[in-house]
């Protein structure tokens, strides 16, 4: 029998109420929520300005099962977010927060509830001021969800898990939409993100 994991996210306030996944919602929603519908609406900026979600958190946690040990935990989208016939994004796109050293993933204990203004925008994850303090001094930039595909997935955690372990959460992987002043405006497809593991 393999190990039982499931897709989790983080919300609200920290240190973040851990919340099986099937679907999230890129939303500006302060406190954050998984899934408020509608009523934080991702909104497209006026002319030469930026616009972003509230940033989100994706890990996986083991839940049962048979196995002795998972680990090298990868991320990756199906590569075309920004594409005319799936999110016409424009010049916009969905950023990955990334380490200068290390996995990139962020540690459970590092979490920090999103900033933003509620309802109209979340504070870039690299912000200087309102930032993610697990990123914001790093010197590599966000990087472009659309470069980590099936082929090339983000490697997020590369700590091994045993049935032993104490936390059996991943660090996780904080994103956000990113909207440009071209981004089209409407509700988006849903889209299928992944999270791969090898197990022995």
């Amino acid at each position: 029998m393999a190990a039982i994991v499931q897709i989790v996210g983080y919300y609200g306030p920290a240190p973040g109420v851990k919340t099986p996944l099937t679907v999230q919602r890129y939303n500006t929603a302060i406190p954050s929520q998984r899934d408020p519908g509608l009523s934080f609406p991702n909104n497209i900026p006026p002319s030469g300005e930026t616009y972003r979600s509230c940033w989100m958190y994706t890990g996986a946690e083991i839940t049962g099962g048979t196995y002795s040990q998972l680990t090298n935990w990868r991320w990756g989208t199906p590569g075309n977010i920004k594409d005319p016939a799936v999110w016409d994004l424009g010049s916009g796109k969905v950023q990955v927060a990334l380490k200068d050293t290390g996995d990139h993933g962020c540690p459970v204990a590092s979490y920090e509830a999103p900033t933003g203004v509620s309802g109209s925008y979340g504070y870039d994850i690299k912000d200087p001021v309102n930032g993610h303090t697990y990123y914001k001094g790093e010197t590599t930039p966000c990087a472009d969800a659309d470069n980590y595909t099936t082929t090339s997935p983000l490697v997020f955690d590369t700590a091994v898990y045993t049935p032993a372990s104490p936390l059996k959460v991943t660090k996780l992987v904080v994103h956000q939409l990113v909207l440009e002043d071209d981004s089209s405006f409407g509700e988006k497809a849903e889209l299928a993100n992944f999270i791969r593991w090898q197990e022995i």
